[in-house]
């Protein structure tokens, strides 16, 4: 394994459903884990894509699986289409997929985007279904990104990723922890496009806002917020639990984007105060927020530390990619010490073309 090249294309679709991030990168190991960015791009989705993704939850089971051979398609397709594009070529795909179901609790996940149809799509060996394994074994097969945490940042005491929802690893020695906190651009998004934006650009509109002391309290007496570790947040909690108590309020969006930004910062600062460490590496689109980014420096005066966009807009497609590389050495890609599980694993369906 020491000094081989893996390129690999890393595609993964958020709860955000604002496109597919792609991420090609190469990776190396040479006593340590190292990576190299090849080439990034997003791939917005389509108004019916949008549509089709947020009712599918509803569906029936034909439609689900019809729509999963569909998303299978479309993903081998866009995944030919960029590396045509681009000129490049990928050794394997590794697909996050998009989640419709998380539900741990009752033994099951499941990510749209069928693994075998994108390698046939693609022409390209892939690895999708990467939580099934884990939670097969007892745990929450969430959060994935702590593994490249740990091997691709080891200098990063605390890494917090701010995307549909904000999830954070914790490390201690050589060992990692990690959860989802709370919701973050799930909510954002939804109160923004009440107001006709897709988000709200740095948080100029939240800025504006004035708390709702009631929905700050409703939004912190959240029964995920007692759960114990280790936990996972699913998009259908957020959908049932959190947008719901938002629509109860009949104050002004603009107020409500304020008081939910002043959540997110208290929830994130709690977790962050707690560990004590003095240094957090932030990612995802929530990096981008800058009002957000000034209230978690008000809440918790530690180092919050916000890298170039290429890392905030792909660091998870790019430890996708990294897990399928784990996924086919044989190595562990799910840690036990994250999602409670029996064990660790290495999680993955491989697929030929």
């Amino acid at each position: 394994m020491s000094g081989k090249n893996h390129t690999v294309l890393g595609m993964m679709s958020g709860s955000s459903l604002d496109g597919i991030d792609l991420a090609l990168c190469k990776f190396k190991y040479n006593t340590k884990w190292s990576y190299e960015w090849i080439q990034t791009e997003v791939h917005r989705f389509s108004n019916e894509w949008v549509q089709k993704l947020k009712s599918l939850p509803t569906a029936g089971a034909e439609e689900l699986v019809r729509q999963d051979i569909l998303f299978g398609q479309y993903l081998g397709q866009v995944a030919s289409a960029f590396l045509s594009k681009h000129n490049l070529k990928a050794d394997y795909i590794a697909s996050h997929g998009h989640t419709i179901f998380h539900r741990p609790e009752e033994g099951f996940t499941f990510q749209l985007g069928n693994g075998q149809v994108i390698a046939q799509y693609s022409g390209i060996q892939t690895i999708s279904n990467f939580r099934a394994k884990d939670i097969s074994f007892g745990g929450q097969g969430a959060p994935l990104v702590p593994i490249g945490d740990l091997l691709l940042f080891p200098e990063m005491e605390c890494c917090l990723n701010l995307g549909g929802i904000a999830n954070i690893s914790i490390k201690q020695g050589n060992q990692i922890t990690g959860f989802d906190i709370c919701p973050a651009n799930q909510l954002l998004n939804y109160l923004s496009q009440q107001l006709g934006f897709e988000y709200d650009n740095n948080g100029a509109t939240a800025r504006k806002g004035r708390m709702i002391p009631s929905l700050y309290e409703a939004l912190n007496a959240q029964t995920y917020y007692q759960k114990p570790f280790p936990k996972s947040l699913s998009n259908e909690e957020v959908q049932s639990e959190f947008i719901p108590l938002m629509d109860q309020f009949r104050e002004s969006n603009e107020d409500k984007l304020f008081t939910v930004i002043r959540h997110l910062a208290h929830q994130i600062s709690r977790v962050v105060r707690k560990e004590a460490h003095q240094k957090v590496l932030v990612t995802g689109g929530g990096a981008h927020n800058d009002f957000l980014i000034e209230m978690l420096q008000e809440e918790s005066p530690v180092t919050w530390i916000i890298p170039d966009n290429r890392l905030i807009d792909f660091k998870e497609s790019l430890i996708f990619a990294f897990m399928g590389v784990l996924r086919v050495e044989g190595l562990n890609n799910c840690l036990a010490s994250v999602t409670g599980a029996r064990q660790d694993s290495s999680g993955g369906d491989i697929f030929f073309p």
